[in-house]
């Protein structure tokens, strides 16, 4: 037997009015409208995205550009690129400042303080973070007050300290500053990294027979790769560009670091532009290059990270 044939109601009113989208229906947006706001908010964006990158490498470069320019078309070309380069200006601006000796002070300085530091804010940024004990958050909340403290204030008393345990005008004595000044920070920015490493990972490390302190070096510290190049670059660019406590602590010439060199280049009644562009070139260029490194190991570190399950 053959099947009945079924026959199909047309469509109802209604349903044409939505398809068609006559008044009372939500009408349908056009694609060519979508794409052209889609390509002007792309537009815009690509636009505040050139003026940020303008603002943010310009200075840079016109710190360049003024030393390598004489001193004459410093004046009369203050903003554009030098029609003659002036390479002296390296070569005097080394000389004057003394910016060798300056250069492995500042190295000694900055390393000395990152050796201290990121061990030190490490393993109490764990300890805050991950080990229970009585006092803990009390301890955490008091090392955080010293965010709160302004440098300025702590000069003097810091001056009287040295001067008594005769560590003043002593690049050890600076170091040891600079420490106690980015504890604080420096511990605040690991436990906020600690925090988000699960703590089923130590548990398990553990239960395999791991002890705490060594889970904490071959588990935590391989996690925590990006909080540590993180306070690379922050502790070690504040360091190598800080001045009010080294211009406290430091009297002697050979014990000056480069921001306290940069000061002979100003002087009561005039200030060679010039030759204070490119000391300031050569100074920046170091911290430059660490940047660049500690950024491609901070996003190596975060890629590692997603990447192990």
């Amino acid at each position: 037997m053959s099947e009945p044939v079924v026959a199909r109601r047309p469509l109802p009113a209604d349903s044409n009015r939505k398809r068609s989208g006559p008044a009372g229906s939500v009408p349908l947006k056009p694609v060519s409208s979508q794409r052209a706001r889609t390509r002007t908010f792309t537009l815009s964006a690509y636009i505040v995205m050139a003026l940020v990158l303008i603002v943010t490498i310009y200075p840079m470069l016109w710190m360049v550009f003024g030393a390598l320019k004489s001193l004459g078309e410093f004046y009369t070309n203050i903003w554009g690129w030098p029609h003659v380069v002036y390479w002296a200006n390296l070569a005097q601006a080394w000389s004057q400042a003394a910016l060798g000796r300056k250069f492995l002070n500042s190295i000694i300085v900055t390393g000395g303080t990152l050796l201290l530091v990121i061990p030190l804010c490490s393993m109490a940024g764990y300890s805050f973070a991950k080990v229970w004990y009585p006092g803990r958050r009390f301890l955490y909340y008091f090392i955080l007050l010293g965010i709160m403290i302004p440098f300025g204030v702590t000069a003097i008393p810091t001056l009287t300290v040295t001067l008594q345990f005769h560590l003043f005008d002593t690049l050890q004595g600076l170091i040891l500053v600079y420490v106690a000044q980015n504890i604080s920070f420096g511990t605040f920015l690991m436990y906020a990294f600690f925090c988000s490493i699960p703590d089923e990972l130590i548990e398990a490390a553990q239960v395999d027979g791991c002890a705490r302190f060594r889970a904490f070096r071959k588990i935590v510290i391989p996690l925590a790769r990006p909080g540590l190049a993180t306070l690379l670059i922050f502790v070690g660019t504040g360091i190598w560009n800080e001045y009010f406590m080294a211009s406290v602590l430091i009297h002697q010439n050979n014990l000056e670091t480069l921001p306290l060199g940069l000061v002979v280049f100003t002087t009561q009644h005039a200030t060679d532009y010039p030759e204070l562009f490119a000391a300031l070139s050569i100074v920046t260029t170091p911290m430059v290059v660490v940047y660049l490194v500690a950024q491609r190991q901070f996003i190596s570190g975060l890629t590692a990270g997603a990447l192990k399950g």
